[in-house]
């Protein structure tokens, strides 16, 4: 019984230092890159305000 929390534990824990190096990493892809210019998106004859706004974590969650 004890052995399985043992092995339980030791799995959290490497789920979780490879959480938090994804997070890393990302976070360094993201904030390393130059920013690029924002390019107004016209639809209509209407500029998208959508278009102003810079997202820097953009594929975090893939």
């Amino acid at each position: 019984m004890v052995s399985q929390k043992l092995e339980f534990c030791i799995v959290l824990v490497k789920m979780a230092v490879v959480f938090v190096a994804t997070v890393a990493e990302s976070l360094e892809e993201a904030f390393c890159k130059p920013p690029q210019p924002a390019v107004p998106v016209v639809h209509d004859g209407r500029r998208n305000s959508y278009a102003n706004v810079p997202i820097p974590l953009v594929g975090f969650m893939g």
